[in-house]
């Protein structure tokens, strides 16, 4: 992405963030980011095409990220818990895009309706990590697609619990209970009864 694009994508978020879809305008983007307003509208025609492009973007930007952390791993246990450190410190960096996913995932629009497309990769790709776990037999008789969806509940909450408290933590803190809870959540090769 280029210097002008990287700027619009940093001002979008903070603007759909702090207005909301509904009250985000083209101008408070260029304001923000700085940037001439032929610019922006050179990269996007209009505030419908900039907004897909934050989520799009934010989501390839985590997949990116976990898939580069969990590179040449082979362990599943190690794998889902680098992924979950990795998911959580993206959402403690990108509160602001994280505040948009939230505030739009429920609407009835088509770009709601992308949005939770998009979502759905995600939880996809997170689905793909479960089963190997499952296949790997570290985890027995669990739906790797329902652990996904609850992989997604933990990052909206650990986001909402941000944007409501507005103070820091310690996302590896975060990432360790979460996995001291999956572990205790699911049978595991490891547990006893």
């Amino acid at each position: 992405m280029n210097k002008t694009k990287r700027a619009i994508f940093e001002s979008a978020i903070k603007v759909f963030s702090n207005c909301g879809y509904t009250g985000a305008t083209m101008d408070e983007v260029v304001a923000r980011a700085g940037v001439a307003k032929g610019s922006l509208y050179y990269h996007f025609k209009s505030k419908e095409e900039l907004f897909i492009f934050i989520i799009k973007e934010g989501i390839t930007l985590i997949h990116e990220e976990v898939n580069e952390a969990t590179k040449g791993m082979d362990n599943p246990y190690e794998i889902i818990q680098e992924s979950v450190k990795v998911m959580l410190k993206y959402v403690y960096e990108n509160k602001d895009l994280f505040k948009v996913i939230i505030s739009q995932l429920w609407g009835t629009e088509e770009r709601n309706d992308m949005l939770r497309e998009e979502i759905k990769v995600l939880i996809d790709n997170s689905t793909s990590k479960f089963k190997a776990g499952i296949l790997g037999g570290f985890i027995k008789d669990e739906d790797p697609e329902l652990l996904s969806y609850s992989l997604l509940g933990v990052l909206v909450s650990a986001a909402l619990y941000e944007i409501i408290n507005e103070k820091e933590y310690n996302h590896e803190e975060v990432a360790k209970k979460f996995m001291r809870y999956f572990e205790y959540g699911i049978n595991t090769r490891e547990m006893k009864n």
